[in-house]
């Protein structure tokens, strides 16, 4: 379930997501880069992270937030999944927490790091709240307790986002540059500072979610005009890029009855 912020956070925030689900403990989930970043409270159970190709695991907090993922990430549920998710713009996270993106990207950080004195009250009051809407109001109200004059978008970055997110991810890095009429070396700076991927990586995450969007309206038109339609030169092509971005294949991807988000779902486990 998706819920819009309200005005005051819309300039930083996306949406809020919720996802919940009763498992059986020990379900492996893969989650993978949709081109935001997040803010997650956990009130189910513990949540275990998969480092390091399944090597090293580590419980994460309750608390936490991710940057721009470059690589999926692995993620056990020990039992009832219950999680609210700020999911931000691009910029948001970076632009809240006042650190570059490219600091962020890839990591999974403890919400103590940075918010120390108040995580374990806020904690507590959105475990304690008995509605989704309650628990959404407590994070606004701490959200918005943050937010300064100083969280603005950065004007470059989010007239390439949205230039690139018009385009389905299908612009060049030459054709952005054209248009935005600024050099290649400003553009790269610009993500680095904001968005945390290249440019080029950037636009290729949002290329795959364009057809992973048009593949969960038509499931069934995945072999035909849905790779043309969303970019693609032929299926080679689509499959390479959605296994390096998610680690699964358009296939693998639709056949999963238990899709928890467009970029978290259920795996099996090897």
């Amino acid at each position: 379930m998706q819920i819009l912020p309200s005005p005051a956070l819309a300039q930083i925030v996306k949406h809020f997501l919720i996802i919940e689900n009763d498992h059986t403990a020990h379900v492996q989930h893969r989650m993978f880069s949709d081109g935001n970043t997040g803010m997650v409270f956990n009130y189910g159970d513990p949540l275990i992270h998969l480092e390091s190709h399944n090597e090293l695991s580590a419980i994460l907090p309750f608390g936490f937030i991710y940057g721009q993922l470059d690589i999926f990430q692995n993620i056990i549920s020990a039992g009832k999944i219950g999680m609210l998710i700020v999911v931000f713009h691009p910029f948001g996270l970076s632009s809240l927490l006042k650190i570059s993106a490219i600091e962020l990207k890839n990591q999974i950080l403890n919400l103590e790091t940075f918010y120390s004195l108040e995580i374990e009250t806020l904690l507590d009051q959105i475990f304690q709240s008995s509605d989704i809407f309650s628990k959404i109001q407590i994070v606004e109200n701490f959200l918005t307790r943050k937010l300064t004059m100083s969280n603005q978008a950065d004007n470059l970055a989010f007239n390439t986002i949205k230039l690139i997110h018009h385009h389905n991810g299908n612009l060049s890095v030459n054709q952005l540059t054209s248009i935005l009429q600024i050099s290649e070396r400003k553009l790269q700076r610009t993500f680095e500072e904001h968005i945390g991927l290249p440019p080029k990586r950037y636009s290729g995450v949002i290329r795959i979610q364009y057809f992973l969007k048009l593949l969960r309206k038509s499931p069934r038109s995945f072999q035909t005009k849905l790779v043309y339609d969303a970019g693609f030169f032929d299926q080679a092509h689509l499959i390479r890029e959605m296994k390096n971005i998610s680690g699964i294949t358009p296939s693998q991807y639709i056949s999963q009855t238990n899709l928890l988000a467009a970029n978290f779902l259920q795996i099996p486990e090897k």
